[in-house]
């Protein structure tokens, strides 16, 4: 399974609220989101505002996209969405515990903002 993710800014979804990013999955799109409850609790967000959301976005990208990829290949060309609970529950509670997609960790060098990560499959709530 081949999977890769679009450069472009991620779009704020207002009813969630989250951010929506988008996979290619062996070069179908796939939604991946990530809630600002995650945002805010494991990567820093300063608040729920689509700037703050954007911003811990950007400086964690590599780290997020790596939560997605690892879930993406669990469950393959269905959404995912991003939560808190995944790392609480998965014991990857921070971004340094995890591995980015180009397998330097955080703590190894890797810029990031100064929260931790955070991941879920999209069946059920935060």
């Amino acid at each position: 399974m081949k999977i890769t993710f679009l450069a472009q800014a991620p779009v704020y979804l207002s009813d969630e609220p989250a951010l929506l990013f988008t996979a290619l999955v062996d070069d179908r799109s796939v939604e991946c989101t990530i809630s600002a409850e995650a945002l805010e609790d494991h990567f820093g967000a300063a608040s729920w505002r689509e700037e703050d959301l954007q911003r811990s976005f950007e400086n964690n990208r590599a780290v997020i996209q790596g939560a997605a990829e690892q879930l993406l290949t669990s469950v393959g060309r269905r959404p995912v969405m991003l939560r808190s609970g995944y790392f609480r529950f998965s014991g990857k509670g921070t971004a340094a515990d995890m591995e980015p997609r180009h397998g330097r960790s955080l703590k190894e060098g890797h810029p990031a903002g100064d929260g931790s990560q955070h991941g879920s499959y999209v069946p059920g709530g935060e």
